[in-house]
């Protein structure tokens, strides 16, 4: 997706912003940390001016900075004293700002993940809110940055930064040029959702080209009734307009609605074409836009693994129900014992061997292929990439390698970085899509209120909600939902649940206390909360982690997996089935909340899966539109006596309930 723009944002003076560097919004100029490179110093002090902190700690180095010159350091031997040097910031609340800095350490010790940099805010009485805080820099490293983006909460009273070593270590440390700038979103954002891989349109589908365009104005002196959304589908062989489509936005409470566009696709020729969704003014000028590659492909094209336009991956032109765990590497002897299991694909850390990948076609698995760590400055990044130069030739010459190995399902670019690697993501993306047109890409993000910013860094995107020892398993479908409305509910999920204790990642006595292994009920519901609320894959973490959980055997664990997956894979042609379904709903005044629930048509038959994601529980009626003849509940093969157009039954705390219906 390229981006222009031509509009002057409010209170930026004269700053006009051609083009945009990344999707996160560009940076504005003004660096708003005082005494950013600690060089300003009261002769009465031995604190750098406007920063405050422990003088036993943190000090000004005149002459240990990264060109010489002065620097903040931190010296702390007592792993029980804990210290921050940090200055209020003036960051105003709803704004987005990114933060950085670099960081040079010697000997910093500890569990933790050492010398760092955080933003936080307070409420207005002055009570903490929260922040944001990066991993930081341990051991003895050179100048390394470390940094973030956040927006400021809409209620926050005031903000800081700190520099400071994290809870519990000890060691050297120096801090230099920190910086604090706020970020300006583009006032448009739009996501095809129609086709929703790769821009691809075959023959069969889709039957129209769409776009949902949402508008942000915070930034800019522009008002909704102003404005209209176009846009414009070309050929990028001779620009040849194909279509146009524009709406004017609708605004209520000052929140402007989303604008769906749509141009029919049925008749286009194979070629290249590109969409345009521009925001346009009164006199008919586009002042921001944001563009879209597409390419209709031939009609006798046929790829090993597609995404099709109901978000089902298809192999070989055949629906595909990832299952699947995450592995530290392939190894005979674990895969013997997978493999029994109706698990159908595995996404080892350690990117595998043509050894490996042979030895996982031999026992009929499936690997998601990962190359998530070449990023230059991440880092798990090898020593071998130091440039983004670096990156694409990696990247393009394993790609070249493993396409074509019949054990390849996709790949794995992305394992939770930051919006500061937006750039680099998104280059990893195109040189794929270039390399490899027959395999998907897949990233996985923590950040579950963030996927919008990633949208154009993946093929499939997943969460991670791992709740058990900490929240309710009701997290797996609230993230579940969340990532799914963030991708406009068109790009494929596959999502991550749970299978590890805590403690296994516990840095304190404290910490390992709380941890416990998830129940197979909680798994269970975890897993059939995401596929509810729209995941259409599902790899949980981890296979390492079973067979170290320290609470439940590892034979007890994947007995009950293997029940689970079983499960599953018995209901994937119904999961993957898009036959039409008639109008169902729950009770009178709607589900509870505890309670996710779908409908399918399989074969001649109608099937209602109801998880309960353990908040709640009690009876369900489930409403149809049709008279109904017969109600079976599958995993307990009892019969339930319906009504003409309805069936009622209990679900208990974290219960699947499968309801094979048949019509009348």
């Amino acid at each position: 997706m390229k981006q222009t723009l031509a509009v002057i944002p409010r209170l930026l003076c004269a700053c006009i912003l051609l083009v945009p560097a990344n999707v996160s919004g560009d940076e504005t100029e003004t660096n708003l940390v005082a005494n950013p490179s600690f060089e300003e110093s009261k002769d009465d002090s031995t604190l750098p001016d406007a920063w405050n902190g422990d003088r036993s700690v943190y000090s000004r180095d005149a002459e240990a900075g990264r060109d010489g010159s002065a620097s903040l350091k931190y010296v702390n031997d007592d792993p029980g004293r804990y210290r921050l040097a940090m200055q209020r910031i003036p960051l105003k609340p709803g704004r987005k700002y990114r933060f950085r800095g670099w960081i040079r350490t010697d000997r910093i010790v500890g569990e933790e993940s050492g010398a760092t940099l955080c933003i936080e805010w307070s409420d207005k009485a002055g009570k903490w809110m929260g922040g944001v805080y990066p991993s930081g820099v341990k051991g003895t490293r050179p100048w390394t940055q470390v940094g973030g983006v956040t927006r400021v909460p809409e209620d926050a009273g005031s903000c800081s930064l700190s520099c400071y070593v994290r809870r519990g270590m000890t060691g050297t440390a120096w801090f230099d040029d920190v910086e604090v700038f706020r970020i300006v979103d583009p006032p448009l954002r739009s996501v095809l959702t129609s086709p929703v891989y790769r821009g691809r349109i075959t023959a069969s589908e889709p039957k129209a080209i769409r776009a949902v365009v949402r508008i942000d104005l915070r930034d800019y002196d522009l008002q909704p009734a102003d404005l209209s959304v176009r846009g414009v589908l070309s050929d990028c062989a001779d620009g040849k307009v194909h279509g146009v489509a524009e709406k004017q936005p609708i605004a209520h409470d000052g929140i402007v609605e989303p604008v769906v566009l749509e141009i029919p696709a049925e008749k286009l020729p194979p070629g290249k074409y590109r969409w345009e969704s521009g925001l346009v003014d009164a006199g008919g000028e586009t002042i921001y836009s944001v563009h879209h590659e597409l390419v209709r492909v031939p009609n006798d094209s046929q790829p090993t693994c597609a995404i099709d336009g109901h978000r089902r991956l298809l192999m070989d032109g055949k629906p595909f129900f990832p299952l699947g765990v995450y592995w530290s590497s392939i190894n005979e002897d674990d895969l013997r014992i997978y493999a029994e299991s109706k698990f159908n694909c595995l996404m080892p850390y350690g990117s595998p061997s043509r050894q490996q990948m042979d030895l996982a076609e031999r026992y009929g698995m499936k690997v998601i292929y990962s190359i998530k760590d070449w990023y230059a400055g991440s880092r798990w990044c090898p020593s071998s990439i130091r440039t983004v130069d670096d990156e694409e030739r990696m990247v393009r010459t394993r790609v070249r390698e493993y396409r074509d190995h019949p054990a390849l399902l996709a790949w794995y670019l992305n394992d939770e970085l930051p919006q500061d690697f937006l750039p680099q993501l998104a280059a990893h993306q195109r040189w794929v899509e270039e390399e490899d047109p027959n395999h998907p890409t897949w990233v996985v993000l923590y950040q579950v209120n963030q996927v919008a910013a990633y949208i154009e860094t993946f093929d499939v995107i997943g969460t991670d909600p791992y709740p058990i020892g900490r929240k309710p398993a009701s997290m797996a479908a609230e993230w579940t939902a969340e990532t799914f409305r963030q991708v406009e509910r068109a790009r494929p999920m596959w999502q991550v649940p749970q299978l590890h204790n805590w403690a296994n990642y516990a840095k304190s006595d404290g910490e390992r206390s709380k941890g416990r292994t998830p129940t197979c009920d909680e798994i269970r519901s975890m897993a059939w909360q995401c596929i509810a609320e729209g995941a259409t894959g599902l790899v949980f973490y981890s296979w390492f982690d079973v067979k170290r959980n320290p609470d439940v055997s590892f034979e007890e664990q994947w007995s009950g997996l293997k029940r689970m997956a079983a499960e599953i894979d018995r209901m994937a042609p119904i999961l993957l089935s898009i036959e039409s379904v008639p109008e169902v709903r729950v009770n009178e005044g709607g589900p509870p909340a505890w309670l996710h629930w779908f409908v399918r048509r399989h074969l001649g038959k109608l099937y209602v899966i109801a998880v309960n994601d353990g908040d709640g529980e009690g009876n369900a009626t489930f409403h149809f539109f049709v008279p109904i003849d017969s109600v079976r509940e599958l995993t307990q093969a009892r019969a339930i006596e319906p009504n003409a157009r309805s069936f009622d039954d209990r679900l208990d705390r974290l219960s699947v309930g499968i309801y094979e219906v048949v019509e009348k």
